[in-house]
C-alpha cells in the first residue's frame, strides 16, 4: 500500500499538483524507501534534446525498440542486473526493476512530447497594433487584458502567453492598461524609458520617442517601475500616483551608468507626483481614454504635441518664446480651429496656416 501511496504522489509531483501536506507526507515515503529516488530522478530530470532532428517516424522506430527489449527482459528469469546490484537484498532488486520500468515510461512520455510538442525553430512572430496621428484603438489581449492605444502608438505583444511565464508587451507611444489578474504570470509593460511590473490594476503609460519624459500614472492598484535593465532600480507607485523620468534612460546601457554614484545606484531627475485633476473627477494623464483631450498647467510647447498626436496636424513655432507659456485646458471635440481659438481667446499667441494646411504658433 505504502508503494501504491508513493507512486501516486511521484505522478502528482511530476503534475505540479502536490499539496503541502503531500509534499511531507511524499519524503518521509522517500526516507522508507531510499531506492525510489531514482525513479523520482528519471522523472524528474531536465531531459537533453539528444533526438533534436530525428523524424517522427524514427522516434516510432525508437520507442518500438525499447518497448521490444523491456518485454524481452521482463519474460527472462535471468534480467540483467549490474554486478553491485545482484549480491542486495530482494527489495533493491525489486526496486531497480521498477526503476527500469520507470525509465521506459519516461521515455515513452518523452517521445510522445517530442512527436506532439516538438519546438518549433522560430519564436512565434509578435503581434503589433499600430495607431497613426489623429486615431486611437483598442485591443483585448489574449489573457482578457484590456488596452487603449492612444494616437501615433505602437504595440508589440505575443499572440499567446505562455503559461508560466511573465505576460511582456513593448510599447512606445502610449497606452491606459486595465489588466486581468493572474498573480502567477506577472504583467510587464516594456518601453525605452523604464521595465512596469504588475499584477492586476489600471495605470496609463506615456513613452513617445520624441519627447524628452515618459510618464507612467497609476490609477488603482500597484505598479512597480523598473528604472534599470537588470531590475535593481525600482520604485513603487500608490494610486493617484505618476512618475516622470528621462526618456530612454537605459535604451543605451553606457549612457545609464553615467546616472551612477559610488553605490551604483542611478542618480536621475526623476518625479513622483500626483495625478493633476482638472475638472472634477477628470484626470488630465486618463482623460484621452474617455475621448477628451486635458492638459494642466503644460507648456504650450506640450500643449502642441498633444495637438498634433490627437488632430494628425503639424504644429510649429515662429515665435519660440511663445512655448514657455503655460495653459489648462479640456476640449471633447473634433474641431482643431476650436481648440486653437479658445487658446488664442487668452491674447497669449496668434496662429497662422501656411498653404500646406501647417499650423504656426505665432
Amino acid at each position: 500500500m505504502d508503494q501504491e501511496r508513493l507512486y501516486t504522489l511521484l505522478t502528482r509531483e511530476i503534475a505540479n499538483e502536490l499539496t503541502p501536506a503531500e509534499a511531507e507526507e511524499l519524503q518521509q515515503l522517500l526516507q522508507q524507501y531510499p531506492h525510489a529516488s531514482y525513479i523520482r530522478e528519471v522523472f524528474t530530470k531536465p531531459w537533453q534534446e539528444t533526438s533534436y532532428g530525428s523524424t517522427p517516424e524514427q522516434l516510432k522506430q525508437m520507442q518500438a525498440r525499447h518497448l521490444q527489449r523491456l518485454q524481452t527482459a521482463s519474460s527472462s528469469s535471468a534480467a540483467t542486473i549490474p554486478d553491485d546490484v545482484t549480491t542486495t537484498t530482494p527489495v533493491r532488486r525489486l526496486w531497480w526493476h521498477v526503476a527500469s520500468v520507470a525509465a521506459s515510461i519516461a521515455l515513452i512520455a518523452f517521445t510522445g512530447w517530442k512527436l506532439l510538442y516538438r519546438p518549433a525553430t522560430q519564436p512565434l512572430p509578435l503581434e503589433k497594433l499600430v495607431t497613426s496621428k489623429g486615431t486611437r484603438s483598442q485591443l483585448l489581449l489574449p489573457d482578457g487584458s484590456h488596452v487603449w492605444l492612444n494616437a501615433g502608438s505602437k504595440l508589440n505583444y505575443p499572440p499567446t502567453f505562455a503559461a508560466g511565464q511573465p505576460r511582456m508587451v513593448e510599447l512606445e507611444g502610449e497606452a491606459f492598461f486595465e489588466i486581468a489578474t493572474d498573480v502567477n504570470r506577472p504583467f510587464r509593460v516594456k518601453t525605452k524609458s523604464f521595465t512596469i511590473l504588475v499584477l492586476g490594476t489600471s495605470f496609463n503609460v506615456r513613452a513617445y520617442p520624441e519627447e524628452d519624459s515618459a510618464v507612467t500614472a497609476l490609477v488603482n492598484g500597484a505598479v512597480e517601475v523598473q528604472l534599470d535593465q537588470a531590475g535593481q532600480q525600482k520604485i513603487l507607485l500608490r494610486p493617484n500616483e505618476k512618475l516622470t523620468v528621462p526618456a530612454g534612460l537605459y535604451a543605451n546601457p553606457d549612457d545609464a551608468r553615467l546616472h551612477e554614484n559610488e553605490t551604483g545606484k542611478l542618480q536621475i531627475p526623476i518625479y513622483k507626483q500626483q495625478l493633476t485633476q482638472v475638472r472634477d473627477s477628470i484626470v488630465s494623464e486618463t482623460a484621452w481614454v474617455k475621448n477628451k483631450l486635458a492638459f494642466k498647467h503644460l507648456e504650450l510647447e506640450k500643449v502642441t504635441a498633444l495637438l498634433e498626436q490627437w488632430y494628425g496636424v503639424e504644429i510649429d513655432f515662429h515665435n519660440e518664446e511663445k512655448k514657455r507659456l503655460y495653459f489648462t485646458g479640456m476640449f471633447e471635440t473634433d474641431n482643431l480651429d476650436e481648440v486653437l481659438d479658445a487658446l488664442t481667446s487668452t491674447g497669449s499667441f496668434t496662429y497662422t496656416k501656411d498653404a500646406r494646411g501647417k499650423i504656426w504658433i505665432e
